[in-house]
């Protein structure tokens, strides 16, 4: 008998827990909780970090939507691409991103990610050999089309900087 309920009670508390809820789901946490425990030890619980070491997210993330290759790039990014989130939970944890900690910066109009576009971006992933180069090609377009994005630059120059890029605008 002590057995058998032993059973009973695994087999309860394995069917509650986040890994019951399927491969690739957050187990029900909010978009706010998926990106404190992925992203937040880098980019800072609110979305401010250390600015020249890793990108600020607070205020300025939402210009990566003010043109289609900034939208893309912010999905296909290594860390996000490669997520065990799934593409529905990793949609909401990005328009949370985008639309909360980007407080205002996502141009007007912008529309938020899908499951089915974060599914495609995502099997496209950006090579990590050359994401500096591929970051400056971003933000040189989202300037070129969205008012106010400057602050992108903060990060880009104290990377290149510690690369020895220093090829500035």
């Amino acid at each position: 008998m002590m057995r058998k309920t032993a059973m009973m009670l695994s087999a309860l508390l394995l069917a509650a827990s986040p890994a019951a809820a399927g491969p690739g789901t957050d187990g029900g946490r909010s978009p706010a909780s998926s990106f404190t425990e992925r992203c937040g030890g880098c980019h800072g619980l609110q979305g401010v970090s250390v600015p020249d070491r890793v990108p600020s997210l607070r205020r300025t993330v939402g210009y990566y939507l003010c043109t289609p290759e900034g939208r893309d790039y912010a999905i296909r990014l290594p860390n996000v691409a490669f997520s065990q989130l799934s593409d529905r939970d990793l949609a909401d944890m990005m328009n949370y991103v985008m639309f909360t900690l980007g407080e205002g910066s996502a141009p007007a109009g912008a529309r938020p990610y899908g499951a089915a576009e974060v599914g495609r971006l995502r099997r496209q992933p950006l090579a990590a050999t050359d994401l500096l180069e591929q970051r400056r090609a971003v933000v040189t377009g989202i300037n070129a089309a969205c008012e106010g994005a400057k602050a992108l630059w903060n990060y880009q120059f104290a990377a290149e900087k510690r690369a020895n890029l220093g090829a500035h605008p």
